[in-house]
């Protein structure tokens, strides 16, 4: 059960001014003599407390609180959860949901306080400007009273806090049994895919015609959604939503779509929501459509004089806040609700109620709903049994009626952000994280990011915390983007049809549509965990998060964009110096479970892949390196951790280069045989000539390195249009230039594609897989670019050179065809002889895509004689049978990796600087291509070994012009 050994939570109850002592340590002093402690297990505690008269509401000191530092989970809206930061009980605000507490003094350790579900009362903390730690229970109904709770506080204490975390809930789930840790739930289809909300793009006003011409652009992009939610504004109300006014509460009339939905000229026949739904599914290729609706039908609840809701019994129920809500800022909403009161259904009928509206809307072709409003229960329980006592009772017969109807556990939940639904959800497994999204809102964006983060502690070990949708097309894309591919959550935007940037969402989803899902909620770093990251000024926001083979770290500069709790239409003017970049560290163990991935011969070395500036470095696992961002800037980190295979070979999968989790592309690795066969989801395709993109089917990807003696670190990087194929790094020890071990082979289900080691520029060396039918299909392996050394430095883009202009791609007529090629010849091979001949611009052979053998030609810019048979350059490409694959060996080049150029060094300076040292073959700086800038490494080749050997020597971390760190030797 993790950190827990050793650790004796005691206290003297009875005794006035006694100490909460936690191994030793007074965490509270002062504690009350009528607070009672029950213990669990694994030094886990309940803490009561009697008091001297019955009422349906108590608070009850804990005692004092000071000196440790703490973070706190609160709901500032009745709705939504916010972090807060201190040191002492009084700046534990009212509604505090969840409590974590820092003891610094030999060993650190942390102390977990969470108030949960005791019977029929709901427990929160609450500070008082004495320091005072209290707590709160409340039933919500004034029939149900106590004077005495022995379970309303559990106390947990361990020295990881994530670990301290997950134990605690399962503990608390088996001790329970009311409801269910995220382990033991069933997922919702819709969470690996990419979706489009419907809200804000056209918030009430949403209709057929508005959601076909936004699937139209998606498609039109590249881009085509796989779930659609339908959110409000197609139910049936009254008022209707054209006569409503703004501060008019709506009912629900019946369980039908609205007129808007009915008639539509974009679908016949029958012309409702059943067809539309069936039309766009089948058009556009959309897996799974939901539908919004909310826990009592609608904001208002039902209408009680409605022929179709007669039946469910329902009734004009007044609003009641509890004192802690009323603490924080009131949802105007609420507002309403307290003048006209919610038409709610009977508790027992809400199980038919549930089960006759997804019935009608599994019948449309509805595949899910996100339930939306869930909160206003605690507001209606009076008469009901409670707070707790009704929220079970909904949440119970629309958890059953989603599995029911729906036939999968498609449910979204929303505005439910109080522990009566968490400590109820036995089978829910979504719920939104934080406050909407909101695009008009400047001061809201980073708030929005930290508050999803921090609030996924608790959320993260009961449900899949859903981070809500964005605009891609936002001055925020990029940072809310990047928070989507670490959030382990569902990534789906909401933009207006024709407002896309589908270079951001590119980054998060494959062509067929599905994402690359972290393995679990995102979270803050252990180090940022007791830190402000949107008012300290100082600090940046670090979320980790795990892939089946690697870590990635987002970073965050949260700061100068507003301030906690988000209010609407503030305005926030930044201090003196916001422009100033922050700087802040990060190590591979910033990613807490990197070791859980590493296996048991890992020495601590990992490889770093840097998002933003596509810098490859190696480090050791607790080694830092700095990283500065400015004002609502981001960068991601994926960690891989060097394995070591067999007596010398060393590896380290990155994954796809143009994702944000890149990491997320590798699902599975083996070594056998002096190979690694690393499994992936999908390999994709992508055309020159044509948008379209070609997705293959799941295959394995086999590497065979049989430079098993070789002391190179090298990084092939793949490079398609949309996306990169797949990434690797791999370490191997004790080089031998061998004739004939030098090359790489790369089984793509049994079809060996050989990759030379040599191989590093932009222009040559590039492995590209055709498919027939694509029409040019390809995905290019090249880039060689890693650099090894304990302590990198990553700050911003990593230089301030400008950006030189790209070269243009040749002219189409520029292509000549090649035929009579040997079938064993492939387009790295084919590109490296034409090179002899000059630059080769293109080098493409063509491939079957049936059986994957090459077709026996290709297209390049020149011509050449190869193994004794002619070249031809005409239309017309030969067949025949496939022959066997002759050896191949390459002459040993004298080639050394030259890192840390400053970005202003080109081939002419770098050829100038090694010439005072021997004979230069080639001198050539690495550029990227689509930016034109340096990447600030490059190759050199010498004459010979000797000049070489002179180079190195002379130029080895001495030259201070240059700052040239040599790597390796290729």
């Amino acid at each position: 059960m993790g950190s827990n050994e050793g650790v004796v939570i005691s206290a003297e109850p009875g005794v006035q001014g006694g100490s909460f002592m936690v191994s030793g340590r007074a965490v509270f002093t002062k504690v009350p003599d009528n607070i009672m402690v029950t213990p669990v297990r694994d030094g886990a505690v309940f803490v009561g407390a009697t008091a001297k008269s019955s009422s349906y509401r108590h608070v009850f000191s804990l005692g004092v609180l000071q000196g440790h530092r703490l973070v706190c989970l609160f709901r500032f809206k009745i709705w939504w959860m916010l972090p807060c930061f201190g040191s002492s009980g009084c700046d534990v605000p009212a509604e505090t949901q969840m409590l974590l507490l820092e003891a610094r003094e030999d060993n650190n350790f942390y102390l977990l306080i969470l108030p949960v579900l005791d019977g029929q009362f709901r427990t929160t903390l609450q500070g008082s400007l004495d320091n005072e730690l209290r707590f709160c229970i409340e039933s919500g109904d004034p029939d149900v009273q106590t004077t005495q709770i022995m379970e309303p506080v559990f106390i947990n204490s361990g020295d990881n806090p994530f670990t301290l975390i997950r134990n605690s809930i399962k503990i608390l789930e088996e001790h329970k049994g009311t409801f269910k840790h995220i382990d033991n739930k069933q997922m919702p289809q819709h969470i690996d895919w990419f979706g489009w909300n419907t809200w804000d793009a056209f918030y009430e006003n949403v209709n057929p015609e508005g959601i076909v011409e936004g699937l139209e652009c998606f498609s039109e992009g590249g881009c085509p959604p796989k779930f659609l939610t339908i959110d409000e504004g197609w139910q049936n109300l009254v008022p209707s939503y054209q006569d409503k006014a703004t501060d008019e509460l709506a009912r629900l009339l019946n369980l039908e779509e609205n007129d808007k939905f009915k008639g539509s000229s974009l679908v016949k026949p029958g012309n409702n929501l059943r067809d539309f739904i069936n039309t766009i599914k089948q058009k556009y290729g959309l897996k799974y459509v939901y539908v919004w609706h909310a826990l009592v039908g609608y904001w208002g609840g039902v209408l009680p004089e409605s022929d179709a809701m007669k039946k469910y019994d329902p009734r004009i129920q007044s609003v009641t806040q509890s004192p802690g809500n009323l603490t924080h800022i009131i949802c105007p909403t609420l507002d309403m609700m307290q003048q006209k009161g919610i038409g709610l259904i009977d508790p027992s009928k809400i199980r038919n109620f549930y089960k006759d509206y997804h019935t009608y809307l599994a019948s449309c072709g509805v595949d899910g709903v996100k339930v939306d409003v869930q909160n206003v229960l605690e507001l209606l329980s009076a008469g009901y049994g409670g707070r707790v006592s009704l929220t079970r009772k909904y949440l119970e017969s629309l958890e059953d009626s989603v599995l029911e109807n729906f036939h999968a556990n498609n449910l979204i939940c929303s505005m439910s952000l109080n522990t009566d639904f968490l400590y109820s959800a036995r089978k829910a497994a979504a719920a939104r994280a934080t406050e909407d999204f909101m695009p008009n809102e400047p001061t809201f964006q980073t708030l929005h990011v930290a508050a999803a983060a921090f609030n996924s502690l608790l959320l993260g070990e009961i449900v899949v915390p859903d981070w809500d949708m964005f605009y891609s097309d936002h001055f925020t894309a990029e940072f809310h983007g990047a928070a989507r591919a670490l959030s382990g959550s569902a990534v789906y935007v909401s933009n207006k049809p024709g407002s896309h940037n589908f270079d951001i969402i590119k980054k998060l989803v494959l062509p067929d549509g599905s994402i690359l899902r972290a393995k679990h909620a995102g979270r803050p770093t252990r180090d940022c965990l007791f830190l402000d990251p949107v008012t300290d000024g100082n600090s940046l926001l670090k979320i980790w998060n795990m892939n089946n083979l690697s870590g990635v770290i987002g970073v965050f500069n949260c700061q100068r964009a507003g301030i906690w709790p988000p209010i609407k239409g503030s305005i926030y003017e930044p201090v003196p110096g916001s422009g100033t970049p922050i700087t802040g560290s990060i190590k591979a163990l910033d990613v807490d479970s990197l070791e859980e991935v590493a296996g048991d011969n890992w020495r601590g070395h990992c490889a770093v892949y840097a998002h933003l500036s596509g810098s490859l470095k190696t480090m050791l696992k607790d080694a830092k390196f700095e990283v500065a961002l400015e004002h609502l800037k981001c960068d991601i980190f994926t960690v891989s951790p060097i394995r070591v295979f067999g007596d010398n070979l060393r590896f380290a999968p990155i994954g796809l280069l143009d994702m944000y989790n890149s990491g997320g592309a590798v699902e599975a690795i083996k070594y056998e045989n002096s190979s690694c066969l690393v499994s992936l989801p999908s390999i994709f395709t992508s055309s020159s000539k044509a948008p379209s993109l070609l997705s293959l089917p799941p295959k394995p990807i086999k590497l065979f390195l049989s430079s098993s003696h070789s002391s190179t670190l090298s990084a092939l990087r793949t490079k398609t249009h949309f996306p990169s194929l797949v990434a690797f790094v791999a370490q191997t020890s004790d080089w031998a230039q061998q004739e004939g071990e030098n090359d790489t082979t790369i089984t793509i289900d049994g079809e060996e594609q050989q990759v030379q080691e040599e191989t590093e520029s932009e222009s040559e060396g590039e492995l590209t897989w055709e498919n027939e039918e694509s029409d040019g299909a390809e995905a290019k392996l090249s880039d060689w670019e890693a650099e090894e050394g304990e302590d990198a430095a990553f700050l911003g883009q990593g230089g301030d050179s400008e950006e030189e202009e790209s070269i243009p791609e040749p002219p189409e007529e520029a292509k000549l065809f090649v035929g009579n090629l040997p079938y064993d010849v492939d387009s790295q091979s084919l590109a490296m002889l034409f090179d002899k001949a000059g630059t080769v611009e293109i080098a493409e052979v063509i491939y079957n895509r049936e059986s994957e053998q090459s077709r026996g030609f290709g297209f390049v810019t020149m011509s050449t004689d190869l193994n004794g048979r002619l070249l031809t350059v005409n239309k017309a490409a030969p067949r025949g049978s496939r022959v066997d694959r002759p050896p191949r060996a390459y002459e040993p080049a004298f080639r050394i990796y030259v890192g840390n150029l400053p970005w202003d060094v080109d081939n002419a300076r770098l050829e100038q600087v090694f010439s005072e040292h021997g004979k230069v073959v080639d001198a050539r700086v690495v550029y990227d291509r689509e930016t034109g800038r340096s990447r600030g490494f490059g190759f050199v080749t010498m004459a010979s070994e000797a000049e070489l050997n002179d180079a190195m020597a002379a130029l080895d971390g001495q030259c201070n012009m240059l700052e040239i760190d040599f790597s390796w030797l290729l």
